[in-house]
C-alpha cells in the first residue's frame, strides 16, 4: 500500500506535495479507528468495544468514520512521505486542502532558502585601530565624580556646571522648505478647500517639531552634557529660580542630529530650582568607593580597558555590517514566504514581551492603540524581510567560509568566562556547567561563532584571507576524521554490547522463581 506522491516546486523555494493514498490503506484505519470508537460509544444490545463494524458503521455514518479516521492518519502519512521525499525544509509545512474520496493530501513546504554571494573576497578596507583617549577616561571619571555629588541649594543665580530643575518647552521654526508655494488663481471654493487644508497640515503633525517639552527635569549647565549645547546654556546662566525666559537657538551645520543640523529653534524656559554640586576630589579615595580599587591609577587603568572592549566591540559589529552591505549588494537571495513570517512571529513575540513587562495585557494594549495584531504584523513585514536578508547573507558566508565552531573553541571560551571566579569553586563548577549545554552553550557558541566571522571579514578586507581551496581541503579532512572516529565509537559500543550479553548462567532458584513468573502471567 505505497503512497502515490508528486511533488513539484516553484520559484520561491516551496516544494508542493501531493499524497494520494490508497483506499485499502484507509479502509484499514477505518477499521482501525472503529474499533477506538467501539469503546467509548454505548449501543443497545453490545457491550463496549465488541460492537461489530458493520454495526458502528451504520450508527455513526461512513462519512464521519472515514473523516476521523483520516484525522488519526493524518500525520503518520505525512511522516512517511517526507521520509520517502526527504526535502530540505526550513519551516513546518502547512496543509492546504484535502480531497476525501479517494483520499489526496496537499501540502506546501517551505524549503530552506538558497543564497549565493558575490565575489565579497575582493572587498578590501582599511580598519582603523581602536585607541581611547585620555579626554574619553577623564569624562568617564567625570561622571563617577557625578555619581557621589552632593547638591545644595542656592539662593543666586545660576552659575556654569550648576543642577538647575527646569520647566518649559522647545519647537523648531519652520524652514523655507516648509513654506507653501504661491498658489495658483483659484475659485472661492477652492479658497474654502486650501484653507481647510492648510489648517490641516498646520495641526496634523504639531508634534513632530517638538524638541523639548517637560514640567520638570533636572540638567546640568554644562554645554558637554546638555544636548542643545553651549548656546542654550548660555541663555540659562544667570537666571533665578522663577525667572522665565524665551530664546532662539540655532544648531550647528556640522550638529550630529542631521535633522536638527543648521534649524533654529525656540524656547520659553522657567527655572525652578537652582543647587550647586560639590564633587569629591579625583584622588584615591573615590577609587575606593568604586569597589576593589585602590588608587586612582587603577582605576584610570580598569576605565581604559572597558572602554577598549566597549569600543572593539562596536567596531567589529560595525564591521560586520558594513560587511553584509556590500555583499547584499551582489547576494542573490530566494527564500519562502515562511521565512518572512518566521522573522514577523519572532519580532511580534518580542514586542508582547515588553507589553507584558510594561504592565499591559496584549489584548487591552491593541484596545488603547486601536489596532489588530495583523496590522502590527504588516508593519513589521518591510524590517522583517530586511533581517532575513541580511541574517541569510550572514549565515552563507560564515558557510563559504567553512567557519565551525568546535569543542576546543567551547572550552577554551568557557575558561576565559569563568576565570573572574576563581576565588568560589562552587560558582566556577556551576558557570562551567551553564556554558556547556542549554541556554549558555547556544549564547556562548553563537559568540564565538561570531567572533570567527569577524576574524575572517577583517581577514577579507585586509587581503589576509586563508585561500578558499586549503579550507576546503581542511575540511574534507577534518569530515573523513569524524567519520573514522564516529566508527570507532561504533565498534567499541558493539564490543561493549557483546561483553554485556555474557552473563553467568542463572542458578536452580532464579530459574524456579522465572518459571513461577512466567506461569502466573500465562493464568
Amino acid at each position: 500500500m505505497t503512497l502515490n506522491i508528486q511533488t513539484e516546486q516553484d520559484d520561491q523555494r516551496q516544494l508542493m506535495m501531493t499524497i494520494e493514498v490508497p483506499e485499502e490503506r484507509v479502509e484499514k484505519q477505518m477499521r482501525q479507528t472503529a474499533r477506538k470508537l467501539a469503546k467509548e460509544v454505548s449501543i443497545p444490545g453490545f457491550r463496549r468495544g465488541k460492537v461489530p463494524y458493520q454495526v458502528l458503521l451504520k450508527r455513526v455514518g461512513r462519512d464521519a468514520l472515514r473523516a476521523e479516521a483520516v484525522e488519526d492518519m493524518l500525520q503518520s502519512v505525512f511522516t512517511e512521505a517526507l521520509d520517502e521525499v526527504d526535502p530540505d525544509i526550513y519551516a513546518p509545512a502547512n496543509f492546504d486542502d484535502m480531497e476525501m474520496e479517494p483520499l489526496v493530501l496537499k501540502f506546501t513546504i517551505p524549503l530552506t532558502p538558497e543564497v549565493t554571494l558575490g565575489n565579497y573576497r575582493e572587498l578590501r578596507k582599511e580598519i582603523e585601530p581602536i585607541e581611547i583617549t585620555e579626554e574619553a577616561i577623564d569624562e568617564a571619571l567625570e561622571r563617577i565624580q557625578a555619581q557621589h555629588q552632593e547638591l545644595e541649594d542656592a539662593d543666586r543665580p545660576v552659575e556654569q556646571g550648576d543642577m538647575v530643575t527646569l520647566s518649559g518647552k522647545g519647537e523648531l521654526l519652520p524652514t523655507d522648505e516648509d513654506e507653501p508655494e504661491e498658489p495658483e488663481a483659484e475659485t472661492e471654493a477652492d479658497d474654502e478647500e486650501t484653507a481647510e487644508s492648510e489648517e490641516t497640515t498646520e495641526h496634523e503633525h504639531p508634534e513632530d517639531n517638538i524638541i523639548f517639552n517637560s514640567e520638570s527635569v533636572d540638567l546640568v549647565m554644562d554645554g558637554k552634557q546638555i544636548f542643545w549645547g553651549d548656546d542654550f546654556v548660555g541663555n540659562i546662566i544667570g537666571m533665578s529660580a522663577g525667572d522665565e525666559k524665551t530664546f532662539s537657538v540655532t544648531f550647528p551645520d556640522e550638529f550630529e542630529e542631521e535633522e536638527l543640523a543648521g534649524r533654529e529653534a525656540t524656547f520659553t524656559i522657567n527655572v525652578l530650582n537652582v543647587r550647586s554640586r560639590n564633587l569629591p576630589p579625583l584622588d584615591d579615595e573615590l577609587a575606593k568607593l568604586e569597589g576593589t580599587f585602590e588608587t586612582l591609577d587603577e582605576l584610570r587603568d580598569s576605565i581604559r580597558q572597558e572602554l577598549q572592549n566597549s569600543a572593539e566591540g562596536e567596531a567589529k559589529n560595525a564591521l560586520i555590517e558594513g560587511m553584509i552591505d556590500d555583499m547584499l549588494e551582489d547576494a542573490e537571495l530566494i527564500y519562502p514566504p515562511a521565512a518572512v513570517e518566521t522573522e514577523i512571529d519572532g519580532m511580534v513575540d518580542n514586542f508582547k514581551n515588553q507589553v507584558t513587562r510594561s504592565g499591559w495585557s496584549w489584548e487591552d494594549f491593541l484596545q488603547l492603540q486601536s489596532t489588530a495584531e495583523e496590522d502590527l504584523r504588516e508593519n513589521f513585514r518591510e524590517g522583517a524581510e530586511e533581517q532575513l536578508k541580511r541574517q541569510l547573507v550572514l549565515r552563507q558566508f560564515i558557510f563559504d567560509e567553512k567557519l565551525r565552531v568546535n569543542e576546543d573553541d567551547i572550552e577554551a571560551a568557557i575558561d576565559e568566562r569563568v576565570s573572574q571566579f576563581s576565588d568560589n569553586e562552587a560558582l566556577l563548577e556551576g558557570m562551567r556547567d551553564y556554558y556547556k549545554s542549554g541556554p549558555g552553550f547556544d549564547m556562548l557558541s553563537g559568540e564565538v561563532l561570531m567572533e570567527k566571522a569577524y576574524e575572517r571579514v577583517e581577514a577579507v578586507l585586509s587581503g589576509n584571507a586563508p585561500d578558499l581551496a586549503e579550507l576546503e581541503a581542511d575540511e574534507a579532512e577534518s569530515d573523513e576524521a569524524d567519520i573514522a572516529e564516529d566508527d570507532e565509537a561504533v565498534e567499541e559500543t558493539a564490543v561493549s554490547e557483546d561483553e554485556s550479553t555474557e552473563v553467568e548462567e542463572p542458578d536452580e532458584e532464579t530459574k524456579e522463581l522465572s518459571e513461577e513468573v512466567e506461569a502466573a502471567a500465562e493464568e
